[in-house]
């Protein structure tokens, strides 16, 4: 998608974001949410995302974690995800259900990983046993640095290998290799040696350079490369970037971050402009040379839910923190 068309997009869809959910919800949730619309197939409906909004709401308890700053995210994963809006919200407390029975956490970021399963029951419950193990395998490794937010990776990777050990071990030795490659260690580490495993189980050698390469190139093209990144680069490693698509990654950026609404957030421009990258790698040639575990609609609702999240818990704990509670993510 062209640099100019994702702009239109975002200064068309945010407006009405803000119309839809008020000034209440933090700017960085809604450009989030802004995102989700602009660089994905679904045309958006604000009264379409209402009625899931409002399903959402009935379905779940007041201090429920979908409410709050995350309301309006989980609204629009499942609008994105689905048909119906009563039907999608149902769904999503079915299978956050099966989660939490298997001792997931009830947080948002169970939820998050909720949406990632399939509605089949069967499938849904199989798909949640094999996060659950991964999930139990990367605790084991990095027991203080693996918590909830691992949930949404641990569900979307689980099923692609036979032993959930075995994937634990090559992540955690990707995550030894991208710190020795000048990669911040820390959560956002922890999520790029997910990532970087994606379509492919077993440890491969030059995975970890070929993303301090990339890391590289858009540095040399004057980006601000942060931890948030992190996890997409790792699938653009996955997905053999070339040249000319980082070439369009910082002309996105650029174009993205002189509009008013990425002001103060430059790095949410960034992270839209590899988003974008990412939905064309994913739907073409690349993608059918990749040993893919998961569907990639998948992969890039995870991305999305992760940075959204990332947004939604920033503002959460600002909030908390102006008004004497007790914030955090």
């Amino acid at each position: 998608m062209e640099a100019t068309m994702i702009k239109d997009r975002y200064e068309t869809i945010y407006p009405k974001l803000v119309n839809l959910f008020s000034w209440t919800v933090d700017k960085r949730v809604l450009l989030s949410i802004a995102g989700i619309y602009a660089l994905g197939d679904k045309e958006f409906d604000a009264r379409r995302l209402r009625e899931v909004a409002d399903a959402l709401k009935k379905r779940s308890g007041f201090f429920s974690p979908v409410r709050g700053q995350f309301h309006p995210l989980i609204s629009a994963l499942l609008d994105v995800s689905g048909e119906g809006a009563q039907e999608v919200a149902d769904n999503l407390f079915e299978k956050q259900e099966i989660l939490h029975g298997l001792g997931f956490r009830s947080t948002i970021h169970s939820y998050l990983a909720a949406t990632l399963l399939p509605d089949e029951e069967g499938e849904a419950r199989r798909e949640a046993i094999a996060g659950k193990m991964l999930y139990d395998e990367m605790k084991r490794r990095h027991r203080f640095l693996t918590s909830d937010d691992d949930y949404t990776f641990a569900v979307l990777l689980g099923s692609q290998a036979d032993r959930p050990s075995e994937l634990a071990d090559v992540m955690h030795r990707y995550y030894q290799d991208l710190k020795m490659r000048g990669f911040r260690f820390g959560n956002e580490l922890q999520w790029m040696s997910q990532t970087i495993t994606y379509g492919n189980a077993a440890y491969e050698e030059n995975r970890a350079a070929k993303a301090s390469e990339i890391r590289d190139r858009l540095k040399a093209e004057g980006l601000k490369v942060k931890p948030i990144h992190y996890p997409a680069i790792g699938l653009l490693t996955v997905f053999h970037v070339e040249q000319s698509q980082v070439e369009h990654i910082t002309e996105t950026a650029k174009i993205l971050s002189e509009m008013k609404l990425f002001r103060w957030y430059k790095e949410m421009a960034l992270s839209a402009a590899i988003q974008s990258v990412l939905m064309e790698m994913t739907t073409g040639e690349q993608a059918a040379h990749i040993g893919i575990a998961a569907s990639v609609e998948q992969v890039l609702r995870a991305q999305q839910a992760i940075l959204a999240s990332s947004g939604a818990a920033a503002a959460a704990a600002a909030s908390a923190s102006a008004g004497g509670g007790d914030g955090g993510s």
